[in-house]
């Protein structure tokens, strides 16, 4: 067995974990976890001896739903560097419309788990130096296991109509979302406040990599 102690915020970054998710916040390796702990997320987990196999970092309880992931560092103590983000893929089951402090949000379930963590967004000019860009086929999602991730858009926003387009249309989406702040209240509307940043709708063709 081997012990990994480390942060999940780096010292020097201005962001911390919102008060509301500070007792929310696990890593987990295996059947092998540990609660985080204060703004920065510190934590202490014993696992076996498997360099391989990823850190994750899942929501509510050990086995909840992943948000990020991360293999074994080589420095101690480990600091993974979070800001709160997250990217998930998969299927919207259901939008529920709902309004907070006058604000009228779309709440949409994602069934799905996180993307590779290689996975390519738009190009930057670095890698359109390297090579042509082509887009390759998109990656499999992390793991068979699905989840169920609330994803919050404001309703008058061009993402919460594409977020309808996708569930009327059947599409698969990919999410890239942030962990919302304490201010607005949001953990009240949902116990998994994801703040929609950006969407990306895939190609029927692309469905069965959900399997």
């Amino acid at each position: 067995m081997t012990p990994i102690n480390g942060y999940l915020v780096a010292q020097e970054s201005a962001w911390r974990i919102p008060p509301y998710a500070r007792e929310m916040l696990w890593m987990q390796q295996g059947a092998h976890a540990a609660q985080t702990h204060g703004d920065r997320g510190a934590f202490s987990l014993t696992v076996p001896g498997d360099p391989q196999a990823p850190l994750f970092l899942v929501w509510g309880t050990a086995g909840g739903p992943p948000l990020t992931l991360w293999h074994r560092p080589e420095a101690a103590p480990f600091v993974v560097g979070w800001q709160g983000t997250a990217s998930i893929g998969g299927f919207i089951e259901r939008l529920h419309v709902l309004e907070t402090h006058h604000i009228e949000v779309v709440a949409a379930e994602i069934e799905g788990a996180l993307l590779q963590p290689d996975y390519r967004h738009l190009p930057t000019l670095a890698q359109m130096r390297e090579s042509p860009f082509r887009r390759l086929p998109e990656p499999e999602l992390v793991g068979e296991r699905r989840y169920i991730y609330p994803v919050l858009a404001p309703t008058d926003s061009a993402l919460a109509d594409y977020l309808h387009h996708a569930m009327v249309s059947e599409l698969a989406v990919n999410c890239f979302v942030t962990l919302a702040p304490q201010d607005g209240n949001w953990h009240a509307l949902v116990g998994l406040p994801l703040l929609l940043e950006s969407l990306t709708l895939l190609a029927p063709g692309y469905r069965a990599r959900l399997g």
